[in-house]
């Protein structure tokens, strides 16, 4: 499974996710993102009362982590994420050679303005 076709069966994807932990095992070429994503339905969305659920995101088969250095940083309140697949189309930057079994996708974290690529095989939910 790659990351997008994860967001298709989450209730809001990832979008307005929090990232609470990011742990990357070389070793075992696995990387673990700790988020809380909103699974509120849309009405409570509107009306600015989402509701949160902690889960990890394991990353296995792990090809590389591109970590962008922050071009701002607030510290203030939960770290917001989005994503997307590939390269991201405001920033694109070089990488490795992405195998023909992987998937590259990207996680913008908008407090420190910049990107997490990923890029992996599978990727499964916790």
């Amino acid at each position: 499974m790659t990351l997008s076709e994860l967001e298709r069966s989450l209730p809001n994807g990832l979008h307005d996710a929090q990232l609470v932990s990011i742990d990357v095992n070389f070793a075992s070429k696995e990387a673990t993102l700790g988020l809380n994503i909103d699974v509120s339905p849309s009405d409570a969305q509107a009306l600015g009362n989402p509701e949160y659920r902690a889960v990890r995101i394991r990353f296995l088969g792990l090809e590389f982590v591109v970590i962008d250095p922050p071009v701002t940083l607030s510290t203030s309140g939960p770290l917001m994420i989005d994503s997307g697949s590939g390269q991201p189309k405001t920033a694109p930057c070089q990488l490795p050679q992405i195998c023909h079994d992987c998937f590259l996708c990207w996680i913008f974290v908008s407090q420190s303005n910049s990107f997490i690529r990923i890029c992996a095989r599978h990727v499964q939910l916790e």
